[in-house]
Parts: structure tokens; C-alpha cells; sequence
């Protein structure tokens, strides 16, 4: 492979600088001229393996390959003249030099990730809702982990359910992975996806290298081109599986392998983490909600009962609030509930149950303007001074009927 047709090399993670970006792409150039040098030392009858994989870390592996056979050549010799030896020492010497400078960008590489991946969670833990959470966390995961096509599925009821996708390069899969999410087909049974199904039950991380030739590989995945992928189950505290991340370098040529599976099951880890926070704040402020309105229907009431006291205590001829609210709930009411309408009565009714005048609204669909005024006319026709006397009547007309 010459080094013009090399394939072209994208960089969409932003944790990486142009000089990260300079540094792999060197080595890239150097693993390639090393392919060319070897086979033209060695001879085109030497087999060297994963020749397409130039990129690291699959590039350790082919250029120990060929490491080892400059060696061999050189054990063996055949004839080779003094200058023939030397060139080989020097392949050696060069190519045990490469190794190094790729094990070293590859550390560096996996320490980068490891911090590009907290970086990305520290993000995520910011939102405030479920809802956007679950909107970004694809993109998020392959801008902080270096990845380029990234799903979320859910597992609901023994199915799994694709449910968000991002891709750093589209070429059209995202409006084919769309329609395929909008595809009855796209709930898939767990019992038809071997593998996702073993890795949500060993609640672990599995690393995919060749999914054509994997009979367990569901058919979204051969179509889907992926040449190799990683899958992670998201597991919050309780234990439950809740959902699965996937994740590969389609198109680029670098494969997935131990680093990629590692560093989705991190994310995985802390996103289940920030999911479960996230879903229970939440619940908090929903129910947080919930008693404010009670304690403020609580507080209309007694603004109601207090309000009715001080309406009495200007009239010391008549009843105690107690004995006058309890005489109202036991007097004939004389029709006076008759003459109200259907409404009215459907107001004095969730008066009688303490609703606000805002929460009457709301149940009725009407302004509260609205619902100032049949509170007027509901108190004006049963002779009542304030919504504890109508409510009074109201419980006593019902009784007594």
C-alpha cells in the first residue's frame, strides 16, 4: 500500500489539538512506509496480516509482525551479502523504534480518553431534566470517548428498543437508522440478539470484532456496516438494566478493541449513575409541587374559616362559628341549591372539596375571572356570607337529600 492511497483520516474529537491530531497522523505515515520497506526486504512471499489496520493500536500488532520477520530473515540469512545484512539490522532497529513511539502514543491516546470521558460526564451531570439527558448523552459519548457512530437503546419487558443515535459522519445513515428506529421491527425480543442478551445477563461490557461472520450478531448490525463494535448495559444502583449503549469507528478503517470496550463501560458506569440522580430530582420537584398546591388550598380554607369568624364577631346576637356552621349543615335549605346552575353547582362542589379558585379553573377550563364570578352568584343565592357558609349549606343540603 503506497502512501498516497492511504484512506483519509478524520478527527472529530474535540479533546484531541491539532498536535494530537499531527502525532497520529505521522504515525500513520510511518507504519505505512514500514509495510513498503519490510515487503521490499522481505519479499512478497512473507504474509503480513491486518495490513488495512495502519492505525493505532492495531498498528502495534502489524508492525511486531513484521518485527518478527526481519528477524527471522535475518536468523536465516540466505545468502544475503554484507549490505543485504545491514539493511535488515537497520529495518529491525527502525521498526523496534516504531513499536515504542506507537505504545507510547497509545498511553498517552488512553489517558486522554480517560479524561476526555469525565470531562463528558461532568457535562452531562449539569442537566437538570431526563429529557435532554437523554438527548445528548450519544453525542456526548462519541465527542468525549472517541468514537463515531454511538446508539442508546432501552430494555424494556424483555425487548430492546432503539431509541437515540448520532453519527459524526452521517453519508446517510442517520435517515436510514430513523426509519429503521420507526420500523415495528426496531423492538427487538432479547432471545434474537445473543450477544446484547449474554452481556445484559453477565452485566458486562462485550467486544464485537467481526460481526459478519458472528452468527449471534442481529441483522441491524450487518446492515448497519459496522466492521467491529463495543456494547455496554446501563445499570443503575438497584441492579435493573435499564438500557445498552453501542458504539464502533465506522467508517474510519481503526478497529474496536479493549481500550474502546473499557471506556464505553466507564461511560456507561457513570451515566446510570447521572440518570438515576437526574430521574430522582425530578420526582422531587414534582412532589415538591404537589404539597405547595395542598398547603395552599390548606391555606385558602383557613382564610376562609378565619375570614367567617371575623364576619360573626360583628353580629354578637348570632351563633358561635362552630354552632352556626354545624345549624347551617342541619337547616332546611328551602330549594335555595335548586336555583343554582349546572355549573355553579359543579364550582360549589370542588369549593366543597377545597379546591382554589385557580384549581377550579384549571379542572373546569375556564379563567379564574370566571370563577370569581359563580363563586359570587353561588354566595349570593344561598344567602351565604363567605365560601365556608356555602360550603356549609352545600354539605347539609346534600345530607339532608
Amino acid at each position: 500500500m503506497s502512501v498516497a492511497a492511504l484512506p483519509p483520516r478524520a478527527f472529530p474529537d474535540p479533546v484531541r489539538g491539532a498536535r494530537w491530531r499531527r502525532r497520529e497522523g505521522e504515525l500513520v505515515v510511518r507504519v505505512a512506509q514500514a509495510v513498503e520497506r519490510s515487503r521490499s526486504l522481505l519479499g512478497a512471499d512473507v504474509d503480513i496480516a491486518s495490513e488495512e489496520n495502519l492505525h493505532p493500536p492495531g498498528a502495534i500488532e502489524l508492525v511486531s509482525t513484521l518485527t518478527w520477520a526481519a528477524v527471522e530473515r535475518l536468523q536465516e540469512r540466505n545468502g544475503a551479502g554484507p549490505r543485504g545484512v545491514a539493511e535488515l539490522c537497520a529495518l529491525v532497529a527502525d521498526l523496534q523504534a516504531l513499536v515504542d513511539d506507537l505504545y507510547s502514543h497509545e498511553l498517552t491516546r488512553q489517558g486522554q480518553r480517560l479524561a476526555g470521558c469525565e470531562a463528558g460526564l461532568a457535562r452531562l451531570r449539569a442537566i437538570d431534566n431526563t429529557a435532554d439527558l437523554v438527548d445528548r448523552v450519544c453525542p456526548e459519548l462519541i465527542r468525549s470517548c472517541g468514537f463515531e457512530r454511538a446508539t442508546l437503546a432501552r430494555i424494556e419487558d424483555g425487548r430492546c428498543k432503539f431509541w437515540k443515535v448520532h453519527f459524526t459522519h452521517p453519508n446517510g445513515w442517520e435517515d436510514w437508522m430513523e426509519e429503521w428506529f420507526d420500523n415495528p421491527e426496531s423492538e427487538i425480543p432479547l432471545a434474537q440478539m445473543g450477544i446484547e442478551a449474554h452481556a445484559l445477563a453477565e452485566g458486562r461490557p462485550e467486544l464485537v470484532s467481526d460481526p459478519a461472520s458472528n452468527p449471534l450478531a442481529h441483522r441491524i448490525v450487518v446492515d448497519g456496516a459496522s466492521p467491529g463494535y463495543v456494547i455496554a448495559p446501563i445499570i443503575p444502583a438497584g441492579g435493573k438494566v435499564v438500557g445498552i449503549f453501542h458504539a464502533d469507528h465506522y467508517p474510519l478503517p481503526r478497529r474496536v478493541d479493549t481500550t474502546d470496550r473499557d471506556m464505553l463501560w466507564i461511560f456507561a458506569e457513570g451515566f446510570a449513575q447521572i440518570y438515576e440522580r437526574t430521574l430522582l430530582l425530578e420526582r422531587l420537584r414534582s412532589q415538591r409541587g404537589e404539597v405547595r398546591r395542598a398547603m395552599g388550598q390548606a391555606a385558602d380554607i383557613m382564610d376562609d374559616f378565619c375570614n367567617a369568624e371575623v364576619e360573626l364577631s360583628r353580629h354578637p346576637d348570632t351563633q358561635s362559628v362552630v354552632a352556626h356552621t354545624i345549624g347551617s349543615a342541619l337547616a332546611p335549605l328551602d330549594g335555595r341549591l335548586d336555583e343554582l346552575t349546572a355549573r355553579e353547582r359543579e364550582v360549589l362542589s370542588l369549593i366543597a372539596s377545597g379546591a382554589t379558585n385557580g384549581a377550579i379553573a384549571e379542572q373546569l377550563v375556564i379563567t379564574e375571572g370566571t370563577v370569581k364570578s359563580h363563586v359570587k352568584h353561588i354566595l349570593r343565592k344561598l344567602g351565604a356570607a363567605n365560601r365556608s357558609q356555602a360550603i356549609a349549606s352545600y354539605l347539609g343540603g346534600s345530607t339532608l337529600r
